[in-house]
């Protein structure tokens, strides 16, 4: 991705910025001293916080790195696994969720039913603004899950980082009903995406708790 060969003058630095998500190993070698330094850098360390890693070349002639953070608390980057035959869930909004129903609130299901494991980035927008931003490690029969307990017009992207596969689906208030309503997402074999709308469509009368079987 990026190589380039530098002439360091005493106290000098070299500086590089990573601005994708992503998995990253960072190796530096100074020929003349034979000496080498490899860092990984993962997706964990991409958030709001200040995080930098440092290579540096000691007085001995060996090399050193070390990463900092600010340790800032904030919104930032969700980084999770989702394990295989498993679920990794989060809730956007302060609305409570119904426990058995689910009702009044949208869920993103996103599933990988196939035998390898793919790196995703899902996306939730509201207004342009971004509601919620996490990458999951998604293992095989694994399942991401986003529930959306405030009624709205959202935008939920999802990728895959490794074959940059992406689909969005757009979430409008008719999607928040009082019956369960839900996007339904999978990873192929071939880190392709699929995703579609799911609802019961029954309309329901608030206001004296009763129910309109009738659907579309």
């Amino acid at each position: 991705m990026f190589e380039e060969s530098v002439e360091l003058e005493a106290d000098a630095s070299i500086f590089a910025s990573l601005t994708d998500l992503d998995t990253y190993t960072a190796r530096v070698a100074v020929p003349e001293l034979n000496a080498t330094e490899e860092v990984t850098i993962d997706l964990s360390q991409f958030s709001c916080n200040v995080t930098r890693t440092t290579v540096s070349i000691q007085d001995d002639g060996t090399l050193d790195s070390m990463s900092i953070s600010t340790r800032m608390a904030c919104p930032g980057v969700v980084t999770e696994t989702a394990p295989a035959d498993g679920l990794a869930s989060h809730t956007v909004g302060d609305n409570p969720i119904p426990a058995d129903t689910g009702q009044f609130s949208h869920s993103l299901r996103l599933r990988n039913p196939s035998d390898k494991t793919w790196t995703t980035r899902i996306l939730v927008e509201n207004e342009s603004a971004v509601q919620f931003d996490g990458v999951y490690t998604v293992e095989p029969e694994g399942t991401v899950s986003i529930i959306l307990s405030e009624s709205g017009t959202y935008s939920l992207s999802m990728s895959v980082l490794e074959t940059e596969a992406m689909e969005t689906v757009q979430i409008t208030p008719e999607n928040f009903d009082c019956t369960e309503s839900a996007t339904r997402a999978e990873i192929n074999a071939g880190g392709e995406l699929t995703a579609n709308i799911v609802s019961t469509l029954t309309a329901c009368d608030i206001e004296t708790n009763s129910t309109n079987e009738s659907s579309s």
